[in-house]
């Protein structure tokens, strides 16, 4: 048995193109506004990057910080316990002393370099939760940099955190 077509549903599919063309355009206006959405967010809101020169001793300067992220990745591949992760760390270490040297006459930069031989995170919360994370033979750096006449600063200090290592190693 054959089903005859009929108008109603010729109807229906006419409605159901008609539709799509609706859905099409309303998904391009989407992509368009979200578009101009994050070029708004990425390049007209955000405030230009300050080079060294225009910080002074006493500002941040995102152009000499991206330069260390630079150097850093060519050292390669450096997990925690090989000796390209040393190197890194000696260049940071390089980097600190050229900071204390050239940081302004206001302000105090201290080091202190630590060394942990084995410790444990187990984690409560989150992605990994229940899992125990071990490390061993890790080197922390710690650098404050503070104004000289300025108590108050040390005790509404901003902590920020960052590896030098850049990839997991699975076993040494």
């Amino acid at each position: 048995m054959v089903r005859q077509r009929s108008n109603r549903d010729s109807e229906s599919v006419a409605l159901i193109a008609k539709r799509s063309n609706y859905v099409i355009l309303a998904l391009f206006v989407v992509v368009v506004y979200g578009s101009w959405f994050v070029y708004e967010q990425q390049y007209l809101n955000l405030p230009k990057p300050l080079g060294a020169q225009q910080v002074g001793k006493r500002g941040f300067s995102e152009h000499e910080a991206i330069q260390h992220v630079i150097a850093l990745t060519q050292f390669g591949p450096h997990p925690v316990g090989s000796p390209a992760l040393d190197h890194a760390l000696q260049y940071v270490l390089q980097a600190i002393e050229n900071i204390k040297e050239t940081a302004h006459w206001e302000v105090d930069v201290e080091l202190d370099l630590f060394h942990a031989k084995s410790g444990a995170n187990h984690m409560v919360g989150g992605l990994f939760k229940g899992k125990t994370l071990v490390y061993s033979d890790l080197n922390h750096i710690v650098l404050r940099i503070s104004p000289k006449y300025a108590a108050e600063a040390t005790e509404n200090a901003i902590l920020v955190s960052s590896h030098i290592d850049t990839v997991f190693s699975a076993h040494r």
